[in-house]
């Protein structure tokens, strides 16, 4: 059901504000001036309520935002980003950093050897459309903290996947297939599972569950 799914994985915006111990004016504000994160539910209800007593109708809505942006909140207030140009140069600086472990480690620099396009990929006008997209609440949507670091692991993972998996199981070598088993298993860490009603178009099943099911079926766990 979406509304266990969004109240397991996020706060409503209510208790968001309360534990992160600012006001509604406050979030709003900050969102407005492009330092954090939309909402990245927004869940419409017109509920009835009957009982002996009463048969009451109510609509709300109700703002669901990820956990992990509470992170967010505190860096905010701790670095004094009170400006957009603050807030990016933070995210982006995370963001480079999490780049340059990926492609210094084992994994990244085997991913790039199998689609060495793909590095190329993460410049100037990726990273601009990645913060518009933190900014509007997407990667609440999709990763598991919506942080900066967490964010280029899911997209590399995707980006790697996709290409290692275009041409069919019979392309790839013993040496490629473990190497994309421990892709499709680092992006699942850092992927999120979805709300319900999302799962059958969303990433997670193209890149990790279909691939799983195609590629990998006869791979030792």
């Amino acid at each position: 059901m979406l509304l266990n799914y969004l109240f397991a994985n996020f706060h409503e915006e209510q208790d968001f504000i309360r534990l992160a111990g600012i006001s509604a004016n406050d979030l709003e504000n900050l969102i407005k001036k492009r330092i954090m994160p939309s909402a990245p539910y927004i869940f419409g209800s017109n509920a009835r309520s009957v009982s002996f007593v009463s048969d009451v109708k109510e609509d709300r809505t109700y703002r669901f935002h990820l956990k992990g942006h509470l992170n967010w909140i505190k860096a905010i207030d701790r670095l004094n980003l009170d400006c957009e140009q603050r807030a990016r140069e933070f995210f982006d600086a995370r963001y480079a950093i999490a780049k340059k472990l990926f492609f210094s480690g084992q994994l990244g620099a085997e991913l790039a050897a199998c689609v060495p396009e793909v590095p190329s990929l993460f410049d100037a006008a990726q990273l601009e459309e990645t913060w518009n997209h933190f900014l509007n609440g997407v990667y609440g949507v999709c990763t598991r903290d919506g942080q900066p670091e967490t964010i280029f692991l899911k997209q590399s993972g995707v980006m790697f996947i996709e290409r290692m998996t275009q041409a069919g199981p019979k392309a790839l070598s013993p040496t490629q297939l473990n190497t994309l088993t421990r892709a499709v298993a680092f992006l699942d860490g850092v992927e999120s599972d979805f709300a319900p009603h999302e799962v059958a178009q969303a990433s997670r099943q193209r890149c990790i569950v279909d691939v799983r099911a195609r590629f990998l079926c006869n791979q030792a766990a």
